[in-house]
């Protein structure tokens, strides 16, 4: 006899401490001499036999209730006894390229068979495509089946590693285990890596049948006044069939088009200027259902808005930022930059204010102490502000605009050096990784020197120690300042290839994030999103949700492949040895009987205490 977790059978031992410390200190009363009664004749009151009896049935019944108990606990099992069944899981392809005709019903055939041939296995059900589901827990056979029922194809795409991690998941303790995959050996499933399979779990690949042929819509687009879609033949001889396209719930005139062999065409349909949605479909009653459609949105972006506060009118204040901000105009601006005078930007309100993004503050001129409170609960709000000195900032008016206590005493400082970015973890920099060292170009005649302290965070500085780029450090402030100037006056920083992305990702950083993705695979979708295809509604967005066009192909492997592309591992977590005592344990579960033979004592234990 072996125990699991034997270590529960040290702590039966110190259930005999309370009894050998009772012997030990058993106190016997001396006999005292007392004159008034020494003339009485003795008459000693021995304890009965009967309750004697009582006393030591009593002690022993509870010891073998706390014994039994630390016995159940350690897991007994007979460790010659051998493992008289094994797990076998059965996977099925549940993506859509098993929609084809006929093909997911050969698949629960096949899946069938399997669980029959499996004999007094215990029998679980995986369904799987982008992801696995376990839609039976290894049992009898029946629940497998009836299992198998509820399982159809979906609109995912194959991933055998989704598969084989969720049976390495569930055979963890076995090692009598096999693997069944019924699939229609698409190669794509093998696209992304991370096939591996443990080397004890036996691997069976059931073949559910080929595709010769099959038309899919692999792309759909809306720019300006077009629709595109784009057709792809997977077959080996030229396809003609029928493109159609609903645009904003208006039916276009369907086209006619011939696909060559392996090969794709794009078909154009005309739309109004102002389209947002579009489904263009390809009919093909032949191929895979699921990617005859595709779904295509516009969505009016709105840019992040970006406040540029330069000098009086006619000034060339904030002329750089607003270059390098408005950079990718003609590939579609990531920003609506927007300049005003110091003037102007004092006679905005609250409200105004909490339309843009980020305020970028280059001159102080016009600025009074009124442009104060709405430029705080601008920053309160979650609002961004980048800070670049020079001569047209004054930074007294800067602190009462801020309220910074103390107010910022900056000195001038002539010929500081060059710019070197130190936290290279911080957001700005990050993006430059090794071609960071091109900021130490930049030549810089004058700085403002602050002194940092605890308020700040040194993002960047200057060859001479000087800090250049300074974060202000709250839990309701949003503020990077430049201790130079980014107008060409204190240095030549806008003249270097480094300034534009530089400028664009500190007003990301700030807060000017650029929209939000509004296309995603079915796989992909984000939480509260369904796993189907369509344009669909999250929240205040509009997504359009297709699928995986890897799929779309046809082209396979033979079993034999599919075996050579797994990757068998042999390392395992926990050793053979203690992975086949959990399993025969698991079958014998003594520790059930040594619970009833507890119960029963105790039972006996209180019968005899309540005499």
């Amino acid at each position: 006899m072996s125990f699991l977790t034997p270590l529960y059978l040290f702590g039966a031992a110190l259930i005999a401490l309370p009894v050998i410390l009772h012997l030990l200190r058993r106190d016997v009363a001396p006999p005292v001499p007392f004159t008034a009664v020494s003339l009485l004749r003795k008459s000693p009151v021995d304890r009965s036999r009967r309750h004697r009896l009582r006393d030591l049935i009593l002690l022993a019944a509870r010891i073998c209730a706390l014994l039994l108990l630390a016995a159940s606990f350690a897991r007994p099992y007979h460790a010659a006894a051998p493992a008289t069944t094994r797990t076998t899981i059965v996977a099925i392809d549940r993506s859509f390229s098993m929609g084809a005709p006929s093909r997911f019903e050969r698949a629960r055939i096949l899946a069938r068979q399997a669980i029959d041939q499996a004999g007094g296995d215990r029998v679980g059900v995986i369904a799987f495509d982008d992801r696995a589901d376990l839609v039976a827990r290894p049992g009898p056979a029946g629940e497998a089946r009836a299992a198998l029922a509820g399982i159809t194809p979906g609109f995912g795409g194959t991933r055998y590693a989704a598969a084989f991690d969720k049976a390495t998941e569930l055979l963890a303790d076995e090692d009598h285990a096999r693997l069944v995959v019924v699939t229609d050996l698409q190669r794509s499933g093998f696209d992304e890596s991370g096939a591996v399979l443990p080397e004890r779990i036996e691997l069976s690949v059931l073949d559910a049948g080929a595709q010769a042929t099959n038309l899919s819509v692999s792309n759909a687009t809306i720019d300006r006044r077009r629709v595109t879609a784009t057709v792809r033949n997977y077959g080996g001889t030229p396809r003609t069939a029928d493109v159609r396209a609903t645009i904003d719930d208006r039916q276009a005139p369907a086209r006619q088009v011939t696909i060559p062999a392996n090969d794709a065409l794009d078909v154009t349909f005309d739309a109004a200027a102002d389209a947002t949605r579009a489904t263009l479909s390809v009919d093909d009653a032949d191929g895979y259902a699921a990617d005859n459609q595709r779904f295509a949105i516009t969505e009016s972006r709105t840019l992040p808005r970006v406040l540029i506060v330069g000098g009086g009118p006619g000034a060339a204040s904030g002329f750089y930022l607003t270059r390098a901000l408005q950079a990718d105009a003609e590939e579609g601006a990531d920003f609506d930059v927007r300049s005003v005078t110091g003037s102007a930007f004092a006679a905005m309100t609250a409200d105004q204010l909490h339309e843009q993004s980020v305020v970028a503050l280059l001159s102080t001129h016009g600025i009074d102490r009124r442009a104060g409170e709405p430029l705080r609960t601008f920053l309160k709000r979650g609002g961004g502000l980048f800070v670049a000195v020079a001569p047209d900032v004054d930074a007294a008016v800067l602190s009462a605009l801020l309220d910074w206590q103390p107010p910022l005493l900056p000195r001038d400082i002539r010929a500081p050096g060059m710019l070197a970015a130190t936290d290279l973890r911080h957001p700005v920099f990050r993006p430059f990784d090794a071609v960071a060292a091109n900021f130490g170009q930049v030549l810089v005649e004058r700085a403002w020197h602050i002194d940092a302290g605890s308020a700040w965070r040194v993002v960047a500085r200057f060859t001479d120690g000087a800090p250049a780029l300074v974060e202000r450090i709250g839990p309701e402030a949003r503020i990077l300042l430049f201790t130079s100037d980014v107008d060409r006056r204190w240095n030549d920083f806008p003249l270097h290839p480094a300034f534009v992305p530089f400028a664009q990702e500190v007003v990301r950083y700030l807060g000017a994030h650029p929209p939000a993705v509004s296309a995603y695979l079915v796989g992909d979708v984000p939480a509260g999103v369904a796993p189907s295809p369509g344009i669909v509604r999250a929240g205040e967005r509009t997504l359009a949700v297709n699928v995986d066009p890897r799929e779309s192909r046809v082209d396979r492997v033979t079993p034999a492949e599919f075996q050579q592309l797994v990757t068998r591992s042999s390392a395992e977590t926990r050793p053979r040895a203690e992975r086949l005592a959990q399993q025969v344990e698991s079958q014998q579960n003594y520790w059930r009987y040594g619970l009833l033979l507890m119960l029963a004592t105790l039972v006996v234990e209180a019968f005899v205490g309540s005499r």
